[in-house]
């Protein structure tokens, strides 16, 4: 994929930050050849899982229909992380063209686009694709030697047939086949996230052009925003594969949902790791900046300051009503409301919008379960009360 022309990088990120990017979005604006490689992906993972377990009888059905897990997975999380890949990838683009075209300096854009040119190099690098392929069968391998088909982790469909260590041809088809490309899939997005990571830290060694003063109150890095939010879906996915999980153990199982209580705030912790953590490498730029800001802006407002006390404060007893109408003044209320912003200066280009913003599309897969689990009557004696 190649990088937009710099001249239209400003056009593009405006573009891209009026966008609306949601779970729908995602299949109406993909290309026809992601959809035919998302498709082929699901029907690969899941189909056979359908024809297998239907053949090893009514019951088995019924159990593949009803893994929560397995179904969420191969029909929600796998094509979501698919189609959600290429409008991240635009996302870096247009970030990085902002970069260039008005962040870096010019002396620096060679290593800049150095860096670029690396992290493009490695993200379509057909050897990094063959070293997470080995790696996913490599720890299919090693959790091979400790799976049973009595593990609480497995559902009947799993089970039966004779096949490896007694699990159906079901079981040993979603082992083999399925999971792997759904762990595929998901190490290839943490390997891209990973890259970008470094990437940015590559950035933020540069001597960047960050005002401090800048209204955004991140010196002008505001716009990194625009890729924070192509994350969401990755945090969506987490929040499924566990809802899935829970949603066996609770509906299938009868355990108490609150005995997963826990899991949820793990899960927030993971997903803001995965998805905000790249960002904080900005950090220390940001308290340099906000450093030097306080020196320079607070030098410059003092000596204003005294320009101003020495021309108006020693005739205080004698001004007219028109003082106030003069220019000085406003102009003095102005600079020291711009010196204002150094106080304001975020170390952390992370606000409460992308926080919070992470953490409900992480927990939004939680809801059908918690409404799933609360018993009838008490949902309609709750309606019955609301209503009248």
């Amino acid at each position: 994929m190649k990088t937009p022309p710099i001249g239209h990088a400003t056009q593009l990120f405006e573009t891209s930050l009026g966008r609306r990017w949601g779970l729908f979005t995602l299949f109406r604006t993909a290309t026809t050849p992601m959809l035919i490689r998302t498709g082929i992906a699901v029907a690969v993972a899941w189909i056979p899982l359908v024809v297998f377990s239907a053949a090893h009888g009514g019951a088995a059905f019924l159990s593949f229909l009803t893994d929560y897990a397995s179904q969420s997975r191969f029909l929600i999380v796998l094509p979501v992380l698919i189609l959600a890949e290429p409008p991240l990838q635009k996302r870096h683009h247009m970030v990085a063209n902002h970069f260039e075209e008005f962040i870096v300096p010019q002396d620096q854009r060679s290593q800049f686009q150095a860096a670029w040119s690396s992290h493009e190099k490695a993200r379509y690098s057909k050897l990094g694709y063959c070293v997470l392929l080995l790696l996913t069968y490599a720890t299919a391998a090693w959790l091979s030697q400790y799976l049973s088909p009595g593990g609480s982790e497995f559902v009947s469909w799993w089970i039966g047939g004779g096949g490896f260590k007694s699990f159906s041809p079901a079981g040993m088809w979603c082992f083999f086949v399925s999971y792997p490309i759904l762990a595929y899939v998901t190490l290839l997005w943490l390997w891209r996230q990973m890259l970008w990571a470094r990437f940015l830290r590559s950035t933020s060694l540069l001597n960047l052009r960050l005002i401090a003063a800048h209204p955004d109150h991140l010196g002008g890095l505001g716009f990194l925003e625009a890729a924070m939010m192509g994350q969401l879906p990755f945090s969506f996915c987490m929040g499924v594969g566990l809802a899935g999980a829970v949603a066996n153990r609770v509906l299938n199982e009868g355990y108490p949902l609150l005995t997963f209580r826990f899991w949820a705030p793990v899960l927030v912790a993971a997903a803001l790791l995965v998805c905000i953590a790249p960002y904080l490498l900005f950090t220390r730029t940001l308290m340099l900046m906000r450093r030097r800001g306080m020196l320079r802006y607070g030098a410059f407002a003092r000596a204003v300051g005294e320009q101003f006390e020495k021309k108006w404060l020693h005739q205080a007893n004698s001004l007219n009503e028109d003082v106030l109408e003069v220019p000085d003044f406003s102009t003095t209320a102005d600079l020291y409301g711009v010196v204002g912003n150094i106080d304001d200066i975020r170390v952390i280009p992370v606000g409460l919008v992308d926080l919070y913003a992470v953490i409900i599309a992480t927990l939004i897969p939680a809801i059908p379960l918690l409404l799933a689990s609360i018993p009838l009557g008490t949902l309609m004696r709750a309606a019955t009360k609301m209503l009248f």
